[in-house]
């Protein structure tokens, strides 16, 4: 049962490894089919974004839409082909800001944001005592 929970764990890292996160990205037109949302996003990603079709995989919406939020929009998960495409995309972690104004970064797992979170705090209380 270890080597199972291991073996799985291994394969989500894997998948995490490879996509990026954008934020604010426009939601497709709501009364589109999936199909026609999802084709959509990858137009975004490739138009927009300037992700050329060879480092792109697929990409996908997280969560559901709120209707109670009109101006909502869900993050939209890209996965590309490989890790390096994601350390390129993504500036070795730091961000990568498009000229359209969108920000692409890592797809992280909830300890990985929680323990990015505690870093930003820290580096926030350091810089208060230095000013």
């Amino acid at each position: 049962e270890a080597a199972m929970t291991q073996s799985s764990k291994t394969v989500v890292e894997n998948v995490v490894r490879t996509n990026v996160v954008v934020l604010s990205a426009p939601e497709p037109k709501k009364d589109s089919t999936t199909d026609q949302k999802k084709s959509e996003d990858m137009e975004f990603c490739r138009n927009v974004l300037k992700i050329p079709s060879k480092d792109l995989d697929t990409c996908w919406r997280a969560g559901k839409i709120d209707n109670t939020k009109p101006d909502y929009s869900r993050p939209l998960i890209i996965k590309l082909k490989n890790e390096g495409l994601v350390q390129e995309w993504t500036k070795d972690g730091k961000g990568y800001r498009t000229d359209s104004g969108h920000w692409i970064n890592k797809d992280l797992c909830a300890a990985d944001r929680k323990s990015s979170f505690l870093a930003r705090e820290e580096r926030r209380k350091r810089m208060e005592k230095k000013n």
